[in-house]
Formats: C-alpha cells, sequence, structure tokens
C-alpha cells in the first residue's frame, strides 16, 4: 500500500504513519500496530508499507515538535494536526477505526491521508 500525506500545515517535525489490523490501539500506539514508520514532514511525504491482503485503518500525526505523541491543549483539544485513512473528519471527537477502514487487495491501493488541524 501506498499512502501519500496532503494539507500539512508546514514541514516542521515528523510524520508518524501507523497501520492497525484491529481498533485496539488504533490510531497511536506503535506496539499494537502491523507498520509503523516516521518520516521528516516535508513537501512530499509518501509511506509504502508492504501487508498481506486484508482489513486495515491507517493513521498519520504530524508530530510538528518531535516528542512522538499527540500534544493538547488544556482542555483536551489537539493541538497538531492528524489523519486517517478515508478522510472521516468528525468535529468534536476522534477519528473510529472503523471510518478508517479499507480492504487492501492483492494489487495493492494507492491513497492519500489529508491531516487536519483543530487550532
Amino acid at each position: 500500500m501506498t499512502v501519500k500525506v496532503a494539507d500539512l500545515r508546514n514541514h516542521k517535525g515528523d510524520l508518524i504513519f501507523g497501520v492497525f489490523k484491529t481498533a485496539d490501539g488504533f490510531p497511536n500506539v506503535k506496539e499494537k500496530s502491523v507498520n509503523w514508520q516516521v518520516k521528516p514532514a516535508g513537501d512530499s511525504v509518501v509511506f509504502t508499507a508492504k501487508l498481506p491482503v486484508g482489513k486495515y485503518g491507517a493513521s498519520v500525526l504530524h508530530d510538528e515538535n518531535r516528542n512522538g505523541q499527540m500534544d493538547r491543549d488544556s482542555i483536551g483539544i489537539p493541538v497538531e494536526g492528524y489523519g486517517v485513512t478515508n478522510n472521516p473528519k468528525p468535529a468534536m471527537r476522534a477519528a473510529k477505526f472503523d471510518e478508517a477502514l479499507f480492504t487492501l487487495p492483492k494489487e495493492g491501493k494507492e491513497m492519500t491521508i489529508s491531516i487536519q488541524y483543530f487550532r
């Protein structure tokens, strides 16, 4: 599978990409992922993962300060951007695994994850 990252507000920090088979750990627990990659944020960032045919959900965190986690303000609103496969954009909650779920066929799949920011 190939995932292009779109709509970054800047090129600071890293992009953390995770692929998950189940909702357990989605979207940000490295130990629960089947593929985990970190790349510097840049003009054109693409993640490639060789995975067997199946159903997955993937996420990307724009970790602007490179601390390895989603930073939040004092009331819990994310201050860094993130996105998941299928690009759901819930306004007042995190995207759910079922919303990010896609089927990876034998021939592979190309997708784009659009990063959203709340602040």
